[in-house]
């Protein structure tokens, strides 16, 4: 059998190890990724293999020549362009005359590959994708398969809310030579993306088979390192370099160990390396070849390549350093800082958590380095959370960082962009806000500043003033919840997808950044009357006249002051009569009761979310105000959401009135994008929702009360169980597992439905626990519901 190594990866989330390397030639104890994968191959008889190049071709081709010397022969194909995953093993198409095995040289494993062909030679499919179980999928690619092993769904990098188990795609495949006829050559394809689904469209069997052993994708720098910890800790089975002079110390030849020195087990040092006396080594770290460990320094769970200097009484812990760099005496390196090759850290220097230096930069003695020199990198799943990117303002939100992120993201735009930007009208918000028209007009683009405004009106501004997308920056919660928030909008004034979020967050670590010269800057201009704007088409959009007819009244209370000033003249338009509640919202409830107004609100400060009250002073649950909404949509949308909680019942009504549904995920992008083409939308938009609703109690001549008392009741609960975040793929796993023969629905979370009703497990995108919600015919049903699925995590977790 043949095999293709892909080894054209760029490892941008690896840099600075990656600034001169392809990712595949980053050392594991010494040794590239990819002569660990060449050897496993060559384990299992696999001498035959072709490689796919395309970044730094000439580093692995001069490492690795024909493969004579490592007892495999090597043939290379080269990208020109990247080409994906498969247009790249395309390249190779007349070497696969058979059977052959697809592997990535940036992972290490152990996995019995002659298994794993086994099973795709009994199955007979065109493909089999070597599955493995972790405890965070959401970077990779996860997959489902029926019980015969034939794969029946897969994800690409999802939320918590697509993951559906904890089973993933490694990136290894036993495939037939034909599925590389399903598209031509020098296409750009993708096999999980592009080549996978179509090749079961058109009905063919693909089947996945999960491996038993260990298995690591180099994918970011604290998987790099600890990938080479779970090699000294003897997690994975392969040869490791040099010989163990004692238990769990390996050496090359020529060291050179003080006798006063301390090596701490598991410790690996390569050849020609040199510990100095009083020195501590370990435990865990990993020392190349030709370094020298000065007198009583210490080097803990740390990795150091080649060639490298570090002086007495240097510090460095969880540290990563690559070649030929020089560390002066007493400098600190903390936990996860990342030095590039060349590097010069100064006497007594000081290196903060996170810090990464590029190559051939030089810190000067006795300097504290934060990030002045690098851009930071933070050890989290991602940049973005549920809502944008946030953090405590100041603290993790600080001037520093927006305009980092924003100057990643101006790099992706075409030049001579418009950007709109908006904030809340809070005073660190605005300071932010200049930093963000700085880094956009230093990137060529063109800022449509709007000022303080609603995020709807933003919203609607992006596809009014003709931008590309949107900026908009507000504060959120209360107390030790409180975040200052960056959210971005695309052209349709909808939240990015997941897929622009990605690239923001690589442009990010990658430090990327346009810089024109200066007939290239931007230009700024201020756009003031956004809202008035907003405020005369969604008055246009209703029958103002039924609303004045009716003479209505609103108690209305926001967070915002600036929200008063958009509501009031709305409101006053409609001959509506306003009581003000100032203050605080907890006295609202008593005023609408005491007013006997028509209804009340209570608006958050962003303007997206709101609360409803009736005229009886009662609020409404989340659940009825949405179903309102999609009242208040149905005049004005050909299509309206119904997301995955939505009661059965009420589903059923708006069919039953002829009215066109299109299930969604509980996200607003999905949402709002249902309705992507109309300027104004009354989903997360509380100001157009209460002015829509006013309408139809008018026209209906009824109250919100009266409109909800019209539905079938409903009985739904919700509440949450904490899981670990390391737990929840498993949890979902499990629960697919035991559910797997009931009627199911995965928009978003696991749907089981049931005679009696409906349970939704919703994994939280941010936090370390689950919602579960349940709609059940009688409200007993429903808590049965929550106790059954809440047990169930508990126990699978």
């Amino acid at each position: 059998m043949k095999a293709v190594i892909m080894a054209g990866g760029k490892g941008t989330r690896l840099r600075p190890l990656t600034s001169r390397l392809p990712k595949p030639m980053v050392p594991l104890l010494n040794k590239p990724c990819m002569e660990y994968i060449i050897e496993l191959l060559k384990r299992y008889g696999i001498t035959e293999i072709a490689v796919t190049v395309q970044y730094l071709p000439q580093v692995i081709q001069r490492y690795f020549g024909d493969g004579s010397e490592y007892g495999v022969q090597l043939h290379y194909y080269e990208e020109t362009l990247p080409l994906g995953t498969a247009g790249s093993v395309k390249n190779a198409a007349d070497f696969l005359d058979d059977t052959f095995i697809v592997i990535s040289g940036d992972a290490l494993t152990d996995f019995n590959l002659d298994q794993a062909i086994s099973f795709h030679q009994k199955k007979g499919g065109l493909g089999t994708l070597v599955l493995h179980q972790v405890d965070n999928p959401l970077e990779f690619g996860v997959v489902m398969t029926d019980e015969t092993g034939q794969i029946i769904r897969f994800l690409e990098k999802p939320s918590w809310r697509e993951v559906f188990s904890d089973t993933v795609n490694t990136g290894i495949y036993v495939l037939e030579p034909e599925i590389l006829s399903f598209f031509e050559h020098g296409q750009v394809f993708d096999f999980s993306k592009d080549l996978f689904p179509m090749v079961m469209e058109r009905g063919h069997a693909l089947y996945g088979y999960v491996a038993e052993g260990y298995w690591s994708d180099i994918g970011n720098l604290a998987q790099y390192r600890k990938t080479q910890l779970d090699m000294l800790a003897g997690r994975v089975q392969v040869q490791i370099p040099g010989k163990e002079v004692q238990p769990g110390i390996w050496m090359g030849e020529g060291c050179q160990v003080a006798p006063t020195a301390k090596l701490e087990a598991p410790v690996f040092v390569g050849d020609g390396s040199v510990i100095e006396s009083n020195a501590q080594v370990g435990p865990y770290t990993v020392i190349g070849k030709y370094n020298r460990v000065g007198k009583s320094a210490e080097v803990v769970r740390s990795v150091v390549w080649n060639r490298t200097q570090i002086d007495q009484a240097v510090v460095m812990r969880d540290a990563s350093v690559t070649h030929d760099v020089r560390i002066g005496a007493g400098a600190q390196l903390a936990e996860d800082v990342v030095v590039g090759e060349k590097s010069r850290i100064g006497e007594k220097a000081w290196l903060r958590s996170g810090v990464k230096v590029w190559p051939e930069k030089q810190v000067a003695p006795a300097a504290i380095l934060n990030s002045s020199l690098i851009w930071e990198s933070e050890v989290r799943a991602s940049l973005f959370g549920s809502d944008g990117v946030s953090g405590i303002a100041n603290v993790e939100m600080t001037p520093e960082k927006v305009t980092k992120i924003i100057t990643a993201y101006a790099s992706l735009l075409k030049p001579r962009s418009h950007v709109l930007l908006a904030w809340d009208g809070d005073p660190y918000a605005e300071i932010l806000a200049r930093g963000v028209t700085a880094s956009l007009l230093a990137s060529g683009h063109c800022v449509k500043d709007v000022g303080c405004v609603p995020a709807p009106v933003a919203r609607y501004g992006v596809g009014r003033l003709g931008c590309v997308g949107g900026i908009y920056l507000h504060r959120r919660g209360l107390g030790t919840e409180e975040r200052m928030v960056l959210q971005f909008f695309d052209a349709d004034g909808l939240p990015l997808d997941k897929g622009w979020e990605r690239k923001i967050e690589n442009a990010w670590i990658q430090e990327e950044a346009s810089r024109p010269a200066p007939e290239g800057y931007g230009t700024l201009e201020t756009h003031s009357r956004l809202v008035e704007l907003y405020q005369s088409e969604a008055l246009q959009s209703i029958d103002t006249a039924a609303i004045r007819k009716r003479g209505l009244k609103v108690v209305f209370h926001a967070a915002n002051p600036m929200l008063f000033s958009v509501v009031h003249p709305m409101l006053t338009a409609l001959g509506c009569r306003v009581v003000t509640v100032i203050g605080g919202d907890g006295q609202l409830q008593q005023e609408v009761k005491d007013n006997q107004a028509d209804l009340g609100i209570h608006i958050e400060g962003d303007g997206q979310n709101f609360v409803l009250y009736t005229g009886e002073g009662t609020p409404l649950s989340q659940a009825a105000t949405m179903l309102l909404q999609m009242m208040a949509a149905i005049a004005r949308q050909s299509k309206i959401p119904v997301p995955v909680n939505t009661p059965s019942a009420w589903e059923q009504w708006l069919e039953q009135m002829g009215v066109q549904t299109v299930r969604t995920t509980t996200s607003p992008r999905s949402l709002l994008a249902v309705g992507q083409k109309q300027s104004l939308q009354v989903f997360y938009d509380a100001v157009y929702t209460l002015v829509t609703l006013l309408e139809v109690c008018a026209v209906k001549e009824k109250s919100l009360q009266q409109l909800l008392d019209e539905l079938p009741p409903v009985y739904l609960l919700k509440e949450q169980v904490s899981c670990p975040v390391t737990a929840k793929g498993k949890v979902m796993r499990r629960l697919m597992e035991e559910i797997k023969e009931q009627p199911l629905e995965l928009i978003d979370g696991i749907k089981v439905l049931m005679e009696n009703g409906w349970a939704l497990i919703l994994p939280d995108e941010n936090q370390a626990h689950f919602q579960v919600m349940a709609q059940g015919n009688t409200e007993q049903d429903a808590q049965d519901l929550i106790t059954m699925y809440k047990d169930k995590i508990s126990s699978f977790k």
